[in-house]
């Protein structure tokens, strides 16, 4: 999974606090070491469920030693697009990389030092194709070509299925032509932004638009160092990175027009002390502390407009009124649009959100005879805050009211929307603990034993302001924090115990085989802050905005209350999600294990082949917050006879005053432990070390990951799609959104055999133009990840709040003698889109008669149906040139080509059944060939 990796630079964690990954990215020249600590680690590093990356900043010393660079990217030398139109120009592209580094005494033998900086400026630009929107007939109200059945003298469709009615009536409009007076005045301010294009759609109605999507970012590090050598037995440093940074982009999948795009922003900090101190040559202790600090920003800029009210919509807000202002202004963004059929018009939500953690660390290494001890300790304090109200209204038109979305739309009746007003921030705490002990036995000299266990205490979140709530489905009330319920979501478990064991046997000189196990808990950074509990309605309020609402009027839209925290608070009390989750969990880890056989083969060269397995147990899930959270004791509290149907069925519904639907409890409860997760691979690598000119490193992965969830959240930071059927894991398993099946990469170094000392061209003007230089390479190839499908907006399964609908399946959507191509990656035919609902109980589709069409039979992931792989070569030219500055003065000339033989990297197809493009692929993964220049100074 994306968040289960740590990140150790100098000793201390840079894994981000909210969304795990590395928070800080040193640059390459910083860099003295680095390792991946993988499988079954040392007992020393805990917190992650796949590997450790650790790595070391390099140090000064009592020479001044330094480097400068610049490597630029640019259009003229790059390829096209593969969807690029060829008759236009090529989209500006220019990228540069710059920076540098210095490092000497500060005191010789005593301080030293160590500085470096890197820039990044980004100017590019992307096509965007398949984006559907309407044509000038539907913008002007214009219906009629829905209708392919052709109409009656009265004007009345003959295919009653594509007949547009009044609103909430069975009146039809004649002709499907809606009169210009009834179109709202709120959907022509939203349809005079909205892009338009001449080029046709598959459906009625639609264009196909395609258009340029400018990017913007840039980014500056600082890395600073310094060493002090107390004495032979002391030393101490201390050492400061900061990175900054702009990106200015389109929202991914929304379309906001030119101008509808979002500022994002981010800072961070990362600061880490070290002492180490020798008592003997055998006792050894190493002290860290560690702080890291980040800010992300995002902001929206608007359609030129300052407030929603620019549109015509009343009542909401401006969404920056609350917060500091992170440098977009007082622009809230165009408010996000939803028409069944069409591109989402509008932006997403603006967020500013600090976060931090606090590390201290000891650990003390003593050698005793056959023993390597190494016994430690460490305490993390984890601090998030979060100001995320959402985007500025979100409107959903499906269809509901008038039998189309368009038609919804320029009605101006919603299907549903809703508004989240957010007062303050959200600021979170908790501290997480840790002691190891590692001990490696050197039994007999071809004999390793490695045994080792961790120890590891997280707790739950705490709101320092008692602003978060929690439902409690046995009272029917929503708990304050702090105020009428326990401070925090969660009991946290002192069961965290992780052993280690791993042996090296070396029965030849020339062979050695490995073996390991360990339990790993990965991090749960993030829950109980957005995960497992929600902010209360004292700092957050969202309004819902009921079916059949005329968007052209006022919405009354409420604000959080600061004095609900003073009593319980009613049920249908208007807050964000209607979540719970029992007190006592089990918490999520994994089992790991390798076996691996090591052959040296000759003086230079390694052959390694490997199996290595993993087991996830009680992993995080992507889960539905209103799937039946009812039990019958809540319902009961309320006033409602209980159900005995354990699958909420429509007529298990209880309707409240605030317009929602309760749902019965049971089988599940609604929290994230549920989710396990098993990997099994055969690893081979061959490593030829360099000799003779010549280097070689050769891996192959041949693997199989299954699942029932592949990450804890979804959205943009996650692999995975919802899952559909929460009380069913069984049918949630299938191949992971990570598995890649088999995986190939091959990596030779060679010095070319020209100039001085080498077979060719050995002297003259030759030797010294096309002597020294080396030619290196990456090959990669590997399978696709997973195909999914899942959609929301068809059949009855929104009425039970599940989380993504998938379809029936008709046959098989790869078949014997299928063609992929761009335009039809797989059968679509092979899925029934309308014979899905909620869940068994629930009625079967008119004419099927079958309950087991209740959800849809389709995996989360098909193993045969995959994205496009990768087949690339990467290739660069190097040669370092001695300048007469000195001996240690050399100047190196490189030149990158990332895809040199521009073979097109395709992405995924369109996943989306109600899009026209469904099955097609319109967009490309990874860049067309890429040439990169650049000079790199070595002093």
């Amino acid at each position: 999974r994306p968040r289960n990796q740590d990140y150790v630079l100098d000793g201390t964690t840079i894994t981000a606090p909210v969304f795990g990954g590395q928070a800080i990215n040193p640059a390459i020249d910083s860099i003295q070491e680095f390792r991946i600590e993988a499988n079954s680690m040392s007992a020393e590093y805990g917190k992650a469920g796949g590997g450790v990356l650790v790595a070391v900043t390099k140090s000064g010393t009592n020479e001044f030693h330094g480097s400068g660079y610049e490597y630029n990217r640019n259009e003229k030398l790059n390829a096209r697009n593969f969807f690029e139109d060829r008759s236009q120009p090529k989209n500006p592209f220019d990228r540069n990389e710059f920076g540098g580094t210095i490092g000497g005494p500060v005191v010789k033998n005593t301080v030293f030092f160590f500085a470096d900086y890197q820039g990044l400026r980004g100017n590019g630009s992307a096509p965007v194709t398949g984006v559907i929107v309407p044509d000038a007939a539907f913008r002007n109200g214009d219906l009629s070509a829905r209708c392919t059945a052709g109409f009656d003298g009265a004007g009345i469709c003959r295919n009653a299925s594509q007949q547009v009615s009044f609103p909430g009536t069975t009146t039809p409009v004649p002709f499907n032509r809606i009169p210009a007076a009834q179109i709202s005045p709120v959907s022509r301010n939203f349809l005079a932004i909205w892009p338009s294009s001449d080029t046709p759609a598959s459906n009625p109605g639609a264009r196909e638009l395609s258009f340029t999507r400018r990017t913007e970012n840039s980014l500056n590090r600082v890395n600073a160092r310094m060493d002090y050598q107390l004495s032979s037995s002391n030393q101490v440093f201390g050492v400061l990175h900061t990175q900054w940074g702009r990106n200015l982009s389109h929202p991914s999948n929304l379309l906001a027009g030119p101008e509808g795009q979002q500022i994002q922003r981010s800072r961070d900090y990362a600061l880490t002390t070290g002492w180490t101190r020798s008592f003997t040559p055998a006792l050894l202790n190493n002290f860290r502390f560690g702080y890291m600090h980040r800010i992300g920003h995002r902001t929206n800029l608007g359609q030129g407009v300052t407030s929603p009210a620019d549109f015509g919509l009343q009542g909401i807000p401006d969404c920056l009124g609350s917060v500091p202002d992170t440098g977009g202004g007082k622009k809230c963004g165009t408010p996000s649009v939803s028409i069944s059929g069409f591109a989402r018009l509008g932006t997403l939500g603006m967020l500013y959100e600090p976060a931090s953690t606090l590390q201290i660390s000891d650990s003390v290494i003593r050698l005793v005879g056959r023993h390597d001890l190494k016994v430690g300790g460490e305490a993390r304090r984890y601090a998030i805050d979060n100001y995320q109200p959402g985007a500025v209204g979100e409107f959903s038109f499906t269809g509901s009211q008038t039998g189309n979305g368009f038609a919804d739309f320029l009605f101006g009746r919603l299907n549903n929307g809703g508004v989240d007003v957010q007062n303050a921030m959200v600021a979170t705490r908790a501290w997480s603990y840790a002691v190891f002990v590692q001990d490696d036995i050197k039994m007999t000299p071809h004999l390793t034993l490695n045994l080792g266990v961790r120890w590891q205490y997280d707790q739950s979140f705490r709101e320092q302001h008692n602003g978060l709530a929690f439902f409690n489905p046995y009272t029917a009330e929503w708990e304050q924090f702090g105020v009428n319920a326990p401070e925090t979501a969660f009991d946290p478990s002192r069961k965290q115990f992780g052993p280690r064991v791993g042996v090296a046997w070396s029965p030849t000189t020339t062979v050695v085989v490995r073996g390991g196990y360990g339990m790993t808990y990965p991090s749960a950074v993030g829950h109980g802050r957005a995960g497992d509990a929600q902010p209360g309605p004292n700092l957050l309020a969202r309004t819902p905005i009921p079916a059949g609402t005329n968007w052209s009027q006022a919405l009354a839209i409420t604000s959080p209350d600061p004095s609900a925290i003073t009593a319980p608070i009613p049920v249908n009390h208007l807050v964000s999600f209607s979540s719970w989750a029992p007190r006592q969990q089990t918490p999520p880890h994994y089992h790991l294990w390798n076996l691996t056989v090591e052959k040296q083969l000759g003086r230079n060269s390694v052959a390694q082949i490997a199996y290595v397995g993993s087991a996830g147990r009680n992993l995080p899930i992507n889960y539905a917050y209103n799937i039946c959270q009812q039990t019958p004791e809540s319902t009961a509290a309320l006033g409602y006879a209980a159900t005995t149907s354990p699958h909420c069925p429509l007529a298990a519904q209880r309707v409240l005053a605030s317009g929602g639907s309760l749902y019965d409890l049971v089988v599940t409860p609604g929290y994230w432990g549920l989710a396990s997760s098993d990997y099994h691979s055969l690893q081979a690598k061959f490593e030829r070390r360099f000799s003779g000119g010549v280097s070689l490193l050769a891996n192959f992965t041949w693997s199989r990951l299954m699942d029932d969830s592949s990450s804890d959240w979804g959205g943009f930071w996650s692999l995975d799609v919802l899952g559909q059927d929460f009380y069913n894991r069984k049918a949630e398993r299938s191949v992971s959104a990570g598995d890649i099946p088999r995986r190939l990469t091959l990596a030779p170094i060679v010095e070319l055999p020209f100039g001085a000392g080498r077979r060719w061209l050995n002297d003259g003007v030759a030797s010294h133009v096309l002597g020294g230089w080396r030619a290196a390479a990456i090959y990669t190839f590997s399978t696709g990840s997973p195909f999914g499908i899942t959609d929301n907006s068809y059949g009855y399964c929104n009425a039970a709040h599940t989380l993504s609908n998938r379809p029936m399946l008709t046959g098989d959507p790869l078949p014997s003698g299928f063609t992929q191509t761009l335009s039809r990656w797989f059968d679509t035919s092979a899925f029934d889109f309308s014979g899905t609902c909620a869940a068994p109980g629930l009625p079967a589709p008119s004419g099927s008669g079958d309950p087991k069409k209740a959800f849809g039979n389709a995996p989360r992931y098909f193993a045969n149906v995959r994205n496009p792989g990768v087949n690339n070569v990467d290739f660069s030219l190097q040669k370092d040139v001695r300048v007469p500055r000195g001996d240690s003065f050399r100047l190196r000339v490189r030149a990158d080509f990332l895809n040199l033989l521009n073979h097109p990297q395709f992405a995924e197809p369109v996943a989306d059944p109600t899009n026209p493009s469904f099955g097609r692929i319109t967009g490309t993964a990874l860049n067309n060939r890429t040439v990169q220049l650049g000079l790199h100074m070595f002093f």
